[in-house]
């Protein structure tokens, strides 16, 4: 690289160490980004303040700089087992997994996250060779170069592999042009990264350092966004679809008790003219035709039988609802308990009230259908202020459970959305939904108020 004065040298011993310092400081961040994205993807957070994990993320990050000074890559991997065991037991938790799994889990995460790192690394020293670039005179720059390797590596990875074996839900399909973005981000990482490599084959001045740093630093940068900004496009997609399917469900289902109730207005007009047929049948008894007295009030009380409905709560469409239910498991043999107690739901919209109970009692009596002891209760009270609801039904076999606590459906992608739609609906009343499982029990628990 020629001869260079004393202050020539110590400007270049300051650019390289600036240089390492960078290269190191991008490959925390790049790290930082990875594991806390798949922590706020898989888990519930413990804590309500962002600014708690934030300062935790920070305070990560500037601890693995400060590992990374030591350059013993034990060390790292050391740091970041106690950093994901710390943020598992602190910070987040998973509802359904074991502790023992949930921990092994994180772990493993880790690790899987190094090995695309290591693949960064070997494309970078496969470049380096095939340069003919000298690593002893270079060891600074071609440690940056890893690093930018490494880094790019591990995002490229993390959103085509590692999300979709360690994340549940993820979409599995990725549409032909996404993946011609993916193909051109890479691209254009490696090109840039080449383009460093093709520098170091030549004298640098100090414009030329801080380029490189610049340079490594858009790069990351640009990718971390771009890699971002196409899964929260593909995410986007996925709930597209899936809100129009909430909105022709829960359509369906209030066309469905919107008839209900107009047999209900008809149960009343019948009610109405029950004098009517009363005459009728004193008329038969005074003519002592007492055979076509009960063949008519046999008649008239199958006429009237599907009409009327036993009054379990105020609410008209919550009642329709209730009784529709309990005429089908009476059907299936399946015994349904109900206690509602002095509640009042007539600040609801009827289209939120047969989505919340009418998706949570049919995915009770669906779950109840295979089971060997088919019962379902429903309770509902109010509760400090609040209205709260405990139904709980028998079912068979296991129940799966995603990274957010629900259970997820056997039928194939786009089913099973009632439980998110219910959560939905529930939204506009402040409302919750816990949904757990325990010896052959589902139990779902609401708790909500007026709007």
């Amino acid at each position: 690289m020629g001869t260079y004065s004393g202050e020539r040298i110590d400007t270049l011993m300051i650019n390289l160490q600036l240089l390492d310092y960078a290269g190191k400081l991008i490959s925390c961040v790049v790290t930082v980004f990875i594991v806390f994205q798949y922590f706020d993807t898989r888990y519930m957070r413990l804590h309500e303040s962002g600014f708690i994990y934030a300062g935790w993320k920070i305070l990560c990050c500037l601890l693995n700089f400060a590992g990374y000074l030591f350059n013993n890559p034990l060390l790292n991997i050391t740091f970041w087992i106690s950093v994901v065991l710390i943020t598992s037991k602190v910070f987040y938790y998973d509802p359904v997994l074991s502790k023992r799994r949930y921990y092994m889990m994180n772990v493993a995460f880790v690790f899987a996250t190094s090995v695309c790192e290591a693949v960064g690394g070997i494309l970078a020293e496969a470049g380096i060779r095939l340069m003919h670039i000298e690593i002893e005179k270079n060891a600074s720059i071609i440690g940056f170069v890893y690093i930018l390797a490494s880094a790019t590596a591990s995002m490229l990875l993390y959103y085509l592999v590692l999300r979709r074996l360690f994340l549940p839900k993820r979409t599995d399909r990725i549409p032909f042009g996404q993946w011609m973005i993916y193909a051109v981000i890479t691209a254009y990482a490696l090109v840039n990264i080449g383009e460093i490599l093709f520098l170091i084959k030549h004298e640098l001045s100090d414009g030329d350092y801080l380029f490189l740093m610049a340079d490594g630093l858009f790069i990351i940068v640009v990718n971390l966004y771009l890699f971002s900004l196409l899964d929260a496009f593909a995410e986007n997609k996925d709930l597209k679809c899936k809100l129009i399917l909430y909105e022709r469900q829960a359509k369906s289902n209030y066309v469905y008790y919107a008839k209900q109730m107009d047999n209900h207005k008809k149960a009343l007009a019948v009610i109405h003219d029950v004098r009517k047929h009363m005459r009728i049948a004193d008329a038969y008894e005074q003519r002592g035709e007492a055979d076509k007295r009960k063949e008519y009030a046999d008649d008239f009380e199958e006429m009237i039988a599907p009409l009327l409905m036993f009054p379990y709560c105020e609410n008209v469409i919550f009642n329709i609802i209730i009784n529709d239910k309990v005429e089908y498991c009476k059907k299936k043999d399946i015994t349904f308990n109900v206690d509602i107690r002095e509640v009042n739901i007539d600040f609801m919209k009827p289209i939120d009230i047969t989505t919340i109970f009418g998706n949570l009692l049919d995915n009770a009596v669906e779950a109840c259908e295979a089971a060997e002891e088919k019962e379902i209760q429903l309770k509902m009270y109010p509760f400090n202020g609040l209205i709260y609801v405990l139904l709980t039904n028998t079912y068979a076999g296991n129940i799966r459970w995603n990274g957010k606590g629900k259970p997820i459906s056997g039928k194939g992608e786009h089913h099973g959305i009632g439980v998110e739609n219910v959560e939905q609906a529930l939204k506009g009343y402040h409302g919750s939904l816990r949904l757990s499982a325990q010896e052959q029990i589902f139990m779902a628990e609401v708790m909500f108020n007026k709007a």
